[in-house]
């Protein structure tokens, strides 16, 4: 029954982990919210855009917040233009210390958990149970802010901060992105490849070189 589903608000980027996260929270929850946040991030703009693309083709209400103090702190590839985003060849996606070392360049200080905190503090706004995120396992090896282990004491600390108890959730934490994309093709509503932006940078369309792009392109070409 409708009624029995988690309400849910849904962290969305337009990239590949967030917008099968969407497509699983249509499939299995009664999605409320789709947020989208624009930190002062090179791709913002275009990140936007695809998740209004996202939001529309599933029917979900949209909106943007901005939190520009973020990128303002500095020190990232993906807010600061003075410092390059990172490419990463394919064959060296699995490699520990090449993706560590692109992982410092575009770290951004404690983005994941300051936006699982503004989405929580939403979502029990809006009599929601739980925020809805983007995680994965491949990334999890270099992002520890990406992994199952995050999710644990995140929902901790959630049932200090919430007065209603809200969660936050993960379809794909336990998944490479290879396996996300086979997953997203069995659910009964078409995924729509076409629509992602998994890209740092902000261009016309997607680069193909940089880490996130590498990633994308390794899990739907193979």
């Amino acid at each position: 029954m409708e009624n029995s589903r988690r309400k849910s608000l849904i962290l969305l980027s337009g990239g590949l982990d967030s917008a099968a996260n969407l497509a699983f929270s249509v499939h299995f929850d009664q999605p409320v919210l789709a947020l989208t946040i624009d930190y002062g991030q090179r791709a913002a703009k275009r990140e936007i855009e695809a998740s209004k693309k996202f939001a529309d083709y599933y029917e979900i209400p949209h909106r943007v917040l901005e939190l520009k103090w973020l990128g303002e702190l500095g020190g990232s590839a993906l807010t600061s233009t003075s410092i390059d985003v990172p490419n990463v060849a394919t064959n060296k996606l699995d490699d520990a210390k090449t993706t560590e070392a692109s992982a410092k360049q575009v770290w951004v200080p404690n983005r994941n958990g300051l936006f699982i905190n503004v989405a929580a503090a939403i979502a029990e706004s809006m009599n929601a149970q739980q925020v809805v995120v983007g995680f994965n396992k491949e990334e999890a090896a270099t992002f520890k802010d990406n992994s199952s282990q995050f999710l644990g004491v995140a929902n901790l600390s959630l049932r200090y901060s919430t007065g209603t108890g809200v969660k936050v959730a993960c379809y794909t934490d336990l998944l490479v992105k290879s396996e996300i994309v086979q997953a997203v093709k069995n659910l009964e509503k078409k995924f729509p490849f076409e629509m992602v932006w998994s890209c740092y940078h902000g261009g016309e369309k997607m680069c193909g070189e940089c880490e996130s792009c590498k990633r994308f392109l390794r899990a739907t070409q193979g």
